[in-house]
């Protein structure tokens, strides 16, 4: 595909899109890239789903549940149709992690007041 054909897609609206548009650009999105080195390097991972984030993170579904209700995940959500969400992988790894240090770092410091 044309990058700018890709680009005019990126455009279109969600609910315009055939599944087949819908499929390229997640593909596009992930594809492989190579560094500054020249190492290839996975750009981004999207999971679909709670399920499956859970499973790539390495926890049971229920703390995803409430990381998300909490909002902690809100800035790794890439679409949400219906109850269908997308995430971008890495990115929420990266938010549970922060989350979870923050309230560490907020237990110690109740320890020592």
């Amino acid at each position: 595909m044309e990058r700018h054909d890709f680009e005019r897609l990126l455009q279109k609206m969600l609910v315009q899109m055939t599944g087949e548009e819908l499929v390229t650009i997640f593909r596009e999105a992930t594809t492989v890239g190579k560094d500054e080195n020249g190492a290839s390097v996975e750009t981004t991972k999207y999971v679909y789903g709670i399920q499956d984030l859970a499973a790539y993170i390495g926890c049971c579904a229920s703390t995803i549940y409430d990381l998300k209700k909490r909002g902690v995940l809100d800035g790794a959500i890439v679409s949400k149709v219906g109850k269908r969400i997308v995430f971008n992988a890495p990115l929420a790894r990266q938010l549970a992690d922060e989350y979870q240090r923050r309230q560490r770092d907020a237990r110690q410091e109740e320890g020592r007041l």
